[in-house]
C-alpha cells in the first residue's frame, strides 16, 4: 500500500500500526486481536480526543484508545445502548399510541413509565425483558444513516414521535444522524454499540408505575450493581413528574417550542413558584417543630443550590416568626496541617477535615442556652481567624447548618436524632431530551460550576473539568450514601435553566483546544447543549436559585 492509502494509528498500550484508510475502528479492533471479556466488551473509542463508536472509519492519521465498560465513556455507550434497546423491544410488544419514557436515574438504574397515565404491570416487564434477550440473541446491527433534516422531521411526524420531532425541528442541524433498531428511531446524541449482542448484562425490575433498568457500572463492569431502596429520592422525583405534567414540558423539545411561541416567562415564572411554595412547605414543617428540633442540617452536591435555598428558607422562616441564625461547616475545617490526606494532597471532602468535636460541643452549648464563638476559617492560609462570629439561639430562634456532611449522622453524634432537622438538595433534572436519551443530574450541577467559577472565581472551564472528577469521587463517598437519611429533599433544578446557562457556557467550552485532554468533555458537553435554544438572563428573577451561577441576584453571599 502506498503511503496515500494507509493510516498511522497509535494505540494506547501498544505498538503504532499502519491500516488502510477508511478501515472503521472496529475492523481495527479485529486487526490487533486483543483479548476480550463477553461481559466487559469493547463499545467504543477515543480517535484524536473525540469520543466516537466502532463504526468509524478511520481516514486520518489518530491516537486511538479504546473504551470497555469498565470506563465511564464505554459505560455511557452501553447505557444509551440499552436504552434503544429497551424501546426497541417495547414497540415490538406494544399497542398503537403506546409509549414508553426515559424518567431519572434510581436505585442504581434508569427508571421507566408509560408516557401516559397507564400503569406497567409485572408481567410487562417480564415480557419486556424477555424480548430484550431476544433481540440480543440474534446480535442485530444498529442501523446508524444520516439523513436530511426535513427527511428526519418526516420519519419523526409519521411513527408520532413527537419528543424527537421537536428536539430536531428546533435545532439548527442541516443534517440529522439516526440511529434504528426495529421500530425505535433514535435521534443520536453519541455513539452506540455495534449490535445488540454486545448488550448481555443487565436486568428489569418492576416498580410500579414503571421499571428500572439495571446496567453495570464502570466500577465493577462484569457484574450488575447492589440494589439499593431510594424510597424518598422516588417520591421527589414523581413530585417533580407531576410539576413536569403542570408545565406541559417533559422534553428539551417542548421547552424549545416553548421559547420560540414567545411563552418562556410564563414557564419561569410558575418554576419559580413551584420552587417558592415548596420551600415555604418545608419552612412550616421546620415551623411546627421548632420547639423540640432546633438544629436544620443542610446538605447537597456540588452547585445544588444551597447557598440561595438557605436565604430563601430564611425568609419564609422569618415570616412564620421563627428567627434562623446560618453557619457554615466551612469554618469548622481543621489545621491545614491536621487534615486528613488522599495520596499526595490533602482531603477536604473528608468528615474529618473537620472539627468534629468542637462542632458537636457548640451545638450542644447552643441548644442549652449558651454563647459560642463561631471560628472563621482563612482557606489560603489554612487556619481559623482571631476573629470570631459570637451567637447565641433564643427561644424564637433555630440554628442553619450547611455543609457536604449535614446528613452523615457522625457529624452530629452527640446530638439526638429527634432534636435535628435534615434536608437534602439536589439538582434533580425534571427534563429529557427525549424519551429515549435523559439529561443526566450531574451534568447540569456541572454546567453550573463551570459558570459560577469563571463568573466568581475567575477559572476556566478546563480548570472545573478538571476538578469534577475529583468532585464527584467525593459526592458518591460522602453525601450519596446518606440523602436517604434525609426528612425532607428539596429538587433544585428548574426546567428552564438550560437554556439560560448555554449562552454562559458555550464561549468558555470552545475556548479548549482539540489536543487538549479536556477536550473529549468539552466537546461532549457542547452537543449536549446544542439541544437547546438560548434565553438572556434578563428573564431569571433575581430571587432565583440559578442567580447563584449566573449572578446577579437580589442576595449577598
Amino acid at each position: 500500500m502506498d503511503s496515500e492509502s494507509t493510516i498511522r494509528v497509535e494505540i494506547e498500550g501498544r505498538a503504532p500500526v499502519s491500516i488502510a484508510r477508511g478501515k472503521t475502528l472496529l475492523e481495527l479492533k479485529s486487526i490487533l486481536g486483543a483479548p476480550e471479556d463477553p461481559l466487559v466488551p469493547i463499545v467504543g473509542a477515543l480517535c484524536n480526543n473525540r469520543v466516537m463508536g466502532l463504526e468509524y472509519p478511520i481516514v486520518r492519521n489518530c491516537r486511538v484508545r479504546f473504551y470497555t465498560t469498565g470506563d465511564e465513556e464505554g459505560t455511557e455507550i452501553y447505557r444509551r445502548s440499552l436504552s434503544v434497546l429497551l424501546h426497541a423491544a417495547f414497540i415490538d410488544l406494544a399497542a398503537k399510541g403506546e409509549a414508553l419514557k426515559i424518567e431519572h436515574s434510581l436505585n442504581r438504574g434508569y427508571f421507566y413509565s408509560y408516557a401516559d397515565k397507564k400503569p406497567l404491570t409485572a408481567e410487562r416487564v417480564r415480557e419486556i425483558e424477555f424480548r430484550m434477550r431476544e433481540l440480543i440473541e440474534r446480535n442485530i446491527p444498529f442501523d446508524k444513516c444520516e439523513f436530511e433534516r426535513e427527511d428526519a422531521l418526516d420519519l419523526f411526524r409519521q411513527i408520532g414521535a413527537w419528543d424527537r420531532h421537536y428536539l430536531l425541528k428546533y435545532s439548527d442541524r442541516s443534517k440529522a444522524i439516526l440511529y434504528r433498531l426495529g421500530g425505535c428511531i433514535n435521534l443520536a446524541q453519541g455513539p452506540l454499540v455495534p449490535a445488540t449482542g454486545y448488550l448481555k448484562l443487565f436486568s428489569l425490575v418492576h416498580f410500579p408505575p414503571g421499571l428500572v433498568l439495571v446496567f453495570p457500572e464502570a466500577e465493577d463492569p462484569a457484574i450488575l450493581p447492589s440494589r439499593v431502596e431510594q424510597k424518598k429520592l422516588f417520591q421527589v422525583y414523581s413530585e417533580h413528574r407531576e410539576w413536569s405534567k403542570i408545565l406541559d414540558v417533559g422534553s428539551a423539545g417542548k421547552l424549545n417550542r416553548l421559547i420560540v411561541k414567545g411563552k418562556i416567562d410564563d414557564l419561569i415564572w410558575v418554576s419559580e413558584g413551584l420552587h417558592e411554595k415548596k420551600i415555604a412547605q418545608i419552612a412550616d414543617v421546620i415551623t411546627h417543630n421548632a420547639k423540640t428540633r432546633r438544629i436544620v442540617l443542610l446538605a447537597g452536591p456540588s452547585s445544588s443550590g444551597k447557598t440561595t435555598f438557605a436565604k430563601r428558607l430564611t425568609i419564609q422562616l422569618l415570616a412564620n416568626g421563627i428567627g434562623p441564625v446560618v453557619v457554615s461547616l466551612d469554618n469548622y475545617y481543621l489545621p491545614r496541617e491536621r487534615i486528613p490526606r488522599s495520596g499526595n494532597h490533602i482531603d477536604l471532602e473528608s468528615l474529618y477535615a473537620l472539627d468534629v468535636e468542637l462542632i458537636n460541643r457548640h451545638l450542644r452549648e447552643l441548644l442549652e442556652g449558651e454563647k459560642v464563638s463561631i471560628p472563621r476559617y482563612d482557606f489560603k492560609t489554612g487556619k481559623s481567624e482571631k476573629e470570631a462570629e459570637e451567637i447565641r439561639l433564643r427561644k424564637n430562634q433555630i440554628l442553619i447548618i450547611e455543609g457536604i456532611h449535614g446528613l452523615n449522622e457522625e457529624l452530629t453524634r452527640e446530638i439526638g436524632r429527634d432534636e435535628k432537622f435534615k434536608i437534602y438538595i439536589s439538582a434533580l433534572t425534571q427534563l429529557n431530551l427525549d424519551y429515549i436519551n435523559r439529561i443526566p443530574t450531574s451534568t447540569v450541577r456541572l454546567l453550573r460550576r463551570i459558570v459560577r467559577d469563571h463568573q466568581f472565581r475567575a477559572y476556566t472551564a478546563r480548570q472545573t473539568l478538571i476538578q469534577w472528577p475529583q468532585v464527584r469521587a467525593g459526592e458518591g463517598k460522602h453525601i450519596f450514601p446518606f440523602q436517604e437519611a434525609a426528612d425532607i429533599m428539596f429538587n433544585s433544578s428548574l426546567v428552564y435553566e438550560m437554556p439560560v446557562l448555554k449562552l454562559y457556557v458555550e464561549s468558555l467550552l470552545k475556548d479548549i483546544e482539540e489536543n487538549d485532554v479536556m477536550y473529549t468533555q468539552a466537546k461532549r458537553l457542547l452537543h449536549f447543549t446544542s439541544n437547546f435554544l438560548d434565553i438572556t438572563s434578563d428573564h431569571v428573577p433575581i430571587t432565583s436559585i440559578l442567580r447563584e451561577f449566573i449572578g446577579g441576584s437580589g442576595f449577598e453571599y
